[in-house]
């Protein structure tokens, strides 16, 4: 985790001042009168654009009831947003941990489980400890969160609070301490959540602003606080309409919003962008202690190559191989196992974060809400929670009608979902079509989808027509709420959003800049409405390594790939099997004029080896799955023994 040490009690004074959400007074209401810029009313051709982000893409500080920041044992504060090591003190867990070792030690030679989960559970209770909700969704600890009333513009010159906190990774020439973050201003750390460069520069950054809350939070609370952010945007920049780009958990927020407080006439665009309309499986499945750890065809087939395709997908041939090594332990042991830790560690420890926070509950699927609020909050300690989560259950319910309501009168709304991935193996729903992390029933507001890898057969009739069937036929876009509106792009991963600036976050930009775009069908500006994902990090690393270093014109067959990768970077209909041809053409020919460095890997190693290494490994696993199933060697081998 990467936490921090004060530099100097001056800076952090500096800090504090300068970085507390701006002019909130003692009533909790926001000062942003600010100079009237009447100047880009009507004038500009661009709406200033709000950002309301998903979870964790803000920073919310943990403080303690007399507004003190929680700090870390060496001295960086308790954060929920950067990225989930900033919520602990590691320092002090690690000490935790070697403290146990004895204890753990002597429930393993003991073989008592219970005494090693026991021990281990209550080190990671301490660790959550800071973010526990009480029964009635109010928080046990405060929060202050990062907040932005004013645009991207200001968030240049505003320094970041958590950049003057440092632990010591590292020092700079004369000894001082370096700071763990790299946020120094704000903006830098709003550029890493949601990267609209692209938006900026065509319209201002002081027409962009970012919308921050606590994702920990209520949203019945964050949508009205947004009512006021819309007006004070209308102010700053004197523009009588704004568009809004809601992500995942701002979803939520949308919701809400939309329900209660939307005024038709101060809106020019809304996109959905992989936002969760109807919660998330993920979320449901844990809340409830769903796991799929029981399911030995699971764990020996699915899990591990499931997670490291979540983490780094680079090493699935080690994944794949690591489901012949897994079937060597006893399914009594590792599902056994793996199902009383995921157990005990949500019924002991998340409940009192997930099971308490109306904000979790907002993310749990419509179909599930009921009986899961009768099974853990319907008891008196739980009705002022019950009451909030109630509410939001009945505007999700509502939710697909109300957009289409506003759709028919003429709000422009767009959603950009992804689809045909699984959810972690762990939870029950896993094999939903989604983007990973969101099934994409949700994110497409009601489309129907396929099983992954699973095409609808012949005899599926469409809701609409065969042309709201994607090729694949594996989505129906006929059955959701705006169908002629929504772009969905196969393989997109939630996780991968923000490596998608010139494709899924491009596409977001067009909408709000390219008035000629006004559907996904036809007049959709040459995005297809059935599109691909596709990963153009190593071209793009290419190509400015082929700029940087003033390559053009030193060999014909590199200048010819370049221009290939170019052209496939234009390009608004995606293809991963065309991309990959190109980065291996523009590598290989690179590699032979000796234009790579010393630390790549050689064309054959790159584009050859390891895909067939690839290949060998998910071989062997589905070899051994059709062999042994759902089950380890030794239910094999014992009967012949």
């Amino acid at each position: 985790m990467k936490v921090k040490k004060l530099l100097s009690v001056l800076l952090c004074v500096t800090v504090a001042v300068c970085c507390l959400p701006i002019g909130a007074g003692a009533d909790g209401a926001h000062e942003w009168e600010h100079e009237v810029k009447t100047h880009y009313a009507g004038d500009c051709g661009y709406s200033p654009v709000i950002i309301v982000p998903g979870i964790m893409q803000s920073q919310t500080y943990v403080r303690d009831k007399s507004g003190n920041d929680l700090m870390t044992s060496d001295g960086f504060p308790i954060v929920e947003g950067m990225d989930m090591s900033f919520m602990f003190d590691t320092v002090k867990l690690k000490q935790e941990l070697k403290d146990a070792v004895p204890s753990i030690l002597r429930s393993i030679l003991k073989r008592d489980r219970d005494g090693l989960f026991d021990t281990l559970i209550g080190i990671f209770d301490e660790s959550f400890s800071d973010h526990y909700f009480n029964p009635d969704g109010t928080r046990v600890n405060d929060v202050a969160v990062d907040e932005y009333w004013y645009s991207l513009e200001e968030t240049k010159k505003v320094p970041d609070r958590s950049y003057n906190y440092a632990k010591g990774y590292g020092t700079d020439d004369d000894g001082n301490t370096l700071p763990t973050t790299k946020y120094e201003y704000q903006y830098d750390f709003i550029e890493k959540q949601v990267d609209i460069t692209a938006f900026c520069e065509k319209a201002g950054y002081d027409h962009a602003y970012y919308y921050s809350y606590a994702s920990f939070g209520n949203i019945l609370e964050t949508a009205a606080d947004l009512n006021e952010y819309i007006d004070m945007v209308k102010y700053q920049t004197g523009h009588d309409k704004v568009s809004l780009v809601f992500i995942s958990l701002g979803g939520t927020v949308a919701n809400t919003w939309l329900a209660d407080y939307i005024d038709t006439s101060e809106i020019d665009r809304i996109i959905l962008a992989a936002a969760a309309t109807d919660g998330s499986y993920l979320l449901s499945d844990l809340m409830d202690d769903r796991s799929t750890l029981g399911d030995g065809s699971v764990i020996y087939n699915d899990l591990i190559p499931n997670i490291v395709n979540l983490a780094a997908e680079e090493y699935m041939a080690l994944a794949y191989l690591g489901n012949a090594v897994a079937r060597a332990i006893p399914q009594e042991v590792f599902s056994d196992f793996l199902e009383e830790a995921l157990s005990r560690a949500i019924n002991e420890v998340l409940a009192k974060l997930m099971r308490n926070c109306q904000s979790m509950w907002a993310l749990v699927p419509s179909a599930e809400y009921p009986a899961m609020a009768a099974k853990y909050i319907s008891d008196e300690a739980h009705a002022v929670l019950k009451r909030q989560t109630d509410r939001y259950y009945n505007i999700q319910l509502g939710a697909k009608e109300r957009i289409k309501e506003l759709n028919d009168e003429g709000v422009d709304i767009f959603c950009v979902t992804g689809y045909n991935l699984e959810l972690p193996a762990a939870v029950e729903h896993f094999r939903l079509s989604s983007d990973e992390i969101i099934q994409a029933a949700s994110t497409s507001i009601g489309a129907t989808f396929a099983e992954k890898g699973k095409p609808f057969g012949s005899d599926y009739t469409p809701a609409i027509d065969s042309s709201y069937i994607d090729p694949d036929r594996l989505v129906d876009a006929g059955t959701c709420a705006l169908p002629d509106k929504t772009f969905f792009v196969k393989n997109q991963s939630h996780l991968k959003l923000q490596s998608s600036v010139n494709d899924v976050i491009g596409l977001c930009v067009a909408l709000l800049t390219d008035r000629s775009i006004k559907d996904a069908r036809n007049e959709n500006g040459g995005y297809a409405q059935f599109n691909e994902y596709r990963d153009l990090s190593r071209i793009e690393s290419l190509m400015r390594r082929y700029n940087e270093n003033e390559l053009a014109g030193k060999n014909g067959a590199v200048d010819a790939a370049y221009e290939k990768a170019v052209a496939l970077r234009e390009n608004r209909v995606w293809s991963q099997s065309e991309t990959a041809e190109v980065e291996r053409e523009l590598y290989t020919a690179m590699e032979k004029a000796k234009m790579l460095g010393k630390n790549d890997d050689s064309s054959f190693v790159k584009y050859t080896l390891l895909p067939f290494l690839l290949k060998v490994t998910k071989f062997i696993s589905d070899v051994f799955e059709k062999i042994f199933g759902g089950n380890d060697y030794w239910l094999f081998f014992i009967p012949l023994i």
